[in-house]
């Protein structure tokens, strides 16, 4: 990878790197971009990441950042909403947009002819948005709607009330849509406070890959504005409870989460941590789905996952059952981790890990849209994108030591249950199978 933040800051950026290599370039008002040519594609792919997601919005705005997204699609002061959407889709692009934690993330995957179209529009979209008055109401419904069905849904809740739990006191314990209440009582004005305090450039990161004009940097060019973003939320791990438990009317399974602390996406433990959450819940040769679905069936759908922020992240891992079924489950998940803590993890079950990670890797690099993300995603988290050769050589270098060492050091600290169980059959819910700190018993 390439990195120039020297001289002919506009300029042909492709020429000083190596014809694939992911290229960094930091421009004068702050912003940073990452570009990578892709040889044999007639496409290009492209996003500009905000630095503010849920987690840097003011207290009494809670939503804000998602409500934002929403709004900035409804018109800019120089295109109306269909001039933002028809210019893309009617070459059969896509145009879109999420919100995170940390970031609002705006991309667009279009025939690479249109490529200086839509860095137009991303940048139309994240400097020029209008907020007209008589928009504002009508998209509020229909984010309340959106927070409404998230409400509904029974394994939104079990992830949302473990966020909340986990991360106590911290706005990442926030839900990013928001809540009907919050929500509710935003005003205009609160958007266009947060629009214009958290979009400018140097709060921006630029990706493209694939096929696009060696000037495209030029689009850039009247982004003048820099200053600082002070006051960053820190990502604190700080359960209230080793439970907690919503009943719900109408539904015939109970949901269930369990998890801790996990590494950070710096920590040297993260590729080996990586590695152990693929095989233990990732795909239908994991161990977990081979025990409790097909050995044992208990569930129809169980899987772990690995979140991981730049200073901290979880370990999980969900299921859904039937009330009757909570023991069984619940009992046969906690043997199998004993096992795993106990016995290890042996040769093949880390090959199994390590090789599908590496296989989705190299799969992913026939894709502009993957390789944009995957260069927005590491660039984000390590101020550089890295190389699928950095990253292949990070998964080949763990061993069985490495992962017998992050079981222990994570594995035998406490344990958290998130439940949504149908109201009414709960009965016997609290199995004992934590002690008092919630550790495996």
């Amino acid at each position: 990878m390439e990195t120039d933040a020297g001289k002919g800051v506009f300029g042909n950026l492709i020429e000083k790197g190596e014809r694939n290599a992911a290229v960094k370039l930091d421009l004068p008002n702050g912003m940073q971009i990452f570009s990578q040519r892709m040889s044999g594609v007639r496409s290009a792919s492209l996003s500009i990441a905000v630095k503010a997601g849920s987690s840097n919005e003011p207290a009494d705005a809670l939503g804000a950042a998602h409500f934002t997204e929403h709004m900035v699609f409804k018109g800019t002061r120089n295109r109306t909403a269909i001039e933002l959407k028809e210019p893309i889709e009617k070459v059969g692009g896509t145009l879109n947009a999420f919100t995170g934690k940390e970031n609002t993330v705006y991309f667009a995957r279009v025939p690479d002819s249109q490529s200086d179209v839509a860095i137009s529009i991303l940048k139309d979209l994240c400097s020029g948005a209008s907020f007209k008055k008589e928009l504002f109401d009508l998209e509020k419904q229909v984010v309340l709607e959106e927070i409404s069905a998230a409400d509904d849904d029974p394994s939104d809740i079990v992830y949302e009330q473990f966020f909340q739990n986990v991360w106590d006191g911290s706005k990442y314990g926030n839900p990013v849509l928001g809540s009907l209440e919050t929500v509710s009582k935003m005003s205009r004005n609160d958007l266009i406070g947060f629009y214009g305090s958290q979009y400018i450039p140097s709060n921006m990161v630029f990706s493209i890959a694939g096929n696009f004009p060696e000037n495209f940097t030029e689009g850039f060019s009247d982004f003048e504005n820099y200053s600082e973003i002070e006051n960053r939320e820190s990502l604190i791990y700080r359960p209230k409870r080793f439970m907690t438990l919503s009943e719900k009317e109408d539904l015939k399974q109970l949901h269930m989460l369990i998890g801790l602390e996990a590494p950070s996406r710096k920590d040297d433990d993260f590729n080996a941590f990586q590695v152990l959450n693929t095989l233990l819940g990732g795909g239908m040769s994991s161990k977990l789905f081979n025990r409790l679905r097909e050995e044992l069936g208990l569930v129809y759908t169980v899987d772990s996952g690995l979140i991981s922020y730049p200073d901290g992240g979880l370990f999980f891992v969900y299921a859904a059952t039937t009330p009757e079924r909570y023991r069984k489950l619940i009992a046969e998940l906690v043997n199998e981790l004993r096992k795993i803590m106990k016995k290890g993890i042996t040769e093949r079950e880390i090959a199994y890990g390590k090789e599908r990670l590496k296989g989705k890797l190299l799969l992913s690099t026939e894709s502009t849209y993957s390789t944009m993300m995957r260069n927005l995603d590491t660039g984000l988290a390590f101020g550089f994108p890295l190389s699928v050769e950095e990253m292949l050589e990070k998964i080949d270098a763990v061993d069985e030591k490495q992962i017998q060492g992050v079981m222990e050091r994570y594995f035998n600290k406490e344990w958290i249950t998130s439940i949504v169980a149908p109201k009414k059959g709960t009965s016997g819910i609290y199995n004992k199978v934590w002690d008092e700190k919630g550790i495996i018993l």
